[in-house]
C-alpha cells in the first residue's frame, strides 16, 4: 500500500455546483428538476471512436459493438476507446438520434482501456446503453428508501452518473462466478461522467449543501459494476483478486497515477482494485473516473447518496441538514 501522501498527487479536485439547486432543500417525495446535458458531444473525444447507445429503457439491451483486435501487446499502445454520439431505439425499424439528455439522462459518455495486456488475436469490444428509468433520480421505479431497486441504497435521489458500458473480449482466466463476473487479465478502464447530476442527487434532506469535493473526499463515487445475480449496482470498485499495491480514491487521472506509481501494462495485476478520479472544472462533463479491474461486466459511475453510515469525516457529517 502506498502512503497517504501519494493520494495528493495528480490534478486537484475542484467544486462543481448546479446553479438551479442553490438554496434549495427538497423533500424526498418531490422529484428534482429534469436533467439536461449542457453540451452534447458532436465528435468523439481524443483516443476514441463514435458509438451508438441503446435507448430502449432495457437494462439488457446495448447498442452495436465497436471492436478492436489486439496483437499480443499492451493496451497502452492502442487507442481503445469510444464516445457515445447518438442513441438508437427500435420502434418498427432502427432509428438513430443525437444525444439530447431530455427524457432520460443521456451523457454522451466516453471510455478508454488505458492499460493491460492481451495475447494476439484478442477481440476487445465496447457497447453502450443509456440509463433506464430505474437508474436515475426522480424515477417512480426507484423510490423505495429501504433499498429496493437496481441502485445501492435506492431512493428517489440515486442516479447513475454516466451511460452504461459493457466490455467483452478480454482473455478469460476462469469461469463466470456466482456474481456474473468473467475473470480476466488485469486492465484499466477510464470513463467520463457529469458531476452536475451527481451533486443533484445529493441535494436531499440528508446531504443538502454537499459539493462534488465533499462527495469525492468521502469516497462516495466510484466506478460501479452491475451484478446480474442480484440485479443491483455495486457502490464500490468490485474486483475478484485485490492487488498487493492497490490504492483507493487517488485524486487524479490514470496517467497521473501511472506516473506516480510506475503502474504499466506488464505489472498491472499488482494494482488491481486501485481507483481514482479527476474533476475537470473547465469542462465538467469531461471529468473522469478510472479503476484497475480483473473481470468483464457492465460498468457505470455509481454514487451512493443513501450511504450515510459510511461517512467518516466529522466535517462532512456536520454539513448535513435534516428536516425536523
Amino acid at each position: 500500500m502506498f502512503p497517504k501522501s501519494l493520494l495528493a498527487v495528480g490534478v486537484a479536485v475542484s467544486a462543481v455546483s448546479v446553479s438551479a439547486l442553490a438554496g434549495v432543500e427538497w423533500d424526498p417525495s418531490t422529484p428534482p428538476p429534469p436533467y439536461v446535458l449542457a453540451t452534447p458531444p458532436s465528435v468523439a473525444r481524443p483516443g476514441t471512436v463514435g458509438a451508438i447507445a441503446d435507448n430502449s429503457n432495457n437494462m439488457s439491451a446495448y447498442g452495436p459493438a465497436v471492436t478492436w483486435e489486439v496483437n499480443n501487446d499492451g493496451f497502452s499502445n492502442y487507442s481503445i476507446g469510444t464516445t457515445v454520439l447518438g442513441t438508437t431505439l427500435e420502434v418498427g425499424s432502427s432509428t438513430t438520434t443525437p444525444i439530447t439528455g431530455t427524457a432520460r439522462p443521456q451523457f454522451g459518455s466516453s471510455a478508454w482501456i488505458r492499460a493491460g495486456y492481451a495475447p494476439g488475436g484478442s477481440m476487445i469490444s465496447m457497447q453502450w446503453r443509456t440509463a433506464t428509468e430505474a437508474e436515475f433520480y426522480g424515477s417512480s421505479a426507484s423510490v423505495d428508501m429501504s433499498g429496493g431497486g437496481p441502485l445501492p441504497d435506492s431512493g428517489p435521489w440515486n442516479t447513475l452518473g454516466s451511460d452504461v458500458l459493457k466490455i467483452s473480449g478480454m482473455v478469460a482466466t476462469g469461469a463466470v462466478d456466482s456474481q456474473g463476473r468473467l475473470p480476466t487479465n488485469a486492465y484499466t478502464l477510464e470513463m467520463t461522467f457529469d458531476p452536475n447530476i451527481i451533486v443533484a442527487g445529493y441535494q436531499n434532506y440528508e446531504t443538502f449543501g454537499w459539493t462534488i469535493s465533499d462527495i469525492v473526499n468521502a469516497g462516495e463515487m466510484q466506478l460501479g459494476y452491475f451484478d446480474p445475480s442480484t440485479g443491483v449496482w455495486t457502490k464500490e470498485i468490485n474486483v475478484i483478486t485485490q492487488g498487493a499495491q492497490s490504492v483507493q480514491n487517488f485524486q487524479g487521472s490514470w496517467a497521473a497515477f501511472a506516473a506516480a506509481t510506475g503502474a504499466n501494462d506488464s505489472n498491472l495485476a499488482n494494482f488491481v482494485g486501485s481507483w481514482g478520479l479527476v474533476i475537470d472544472s473547465a469542462d465538467p462533463t469531461n471529468s473522469r473516473i478510472w479503476a484497475v479491474l480483473d473481470h468483464t461486466s457492465s460498468y457505470a459511475v455509481v454514487p451512493a447518496p443513501g450511504a450515510i453510515a459510511l461517512l467518516g469525516a466529522a466535517g462532512l457529517i456536520a454539513r448535513r441538514r435534516r428536516k425536523d
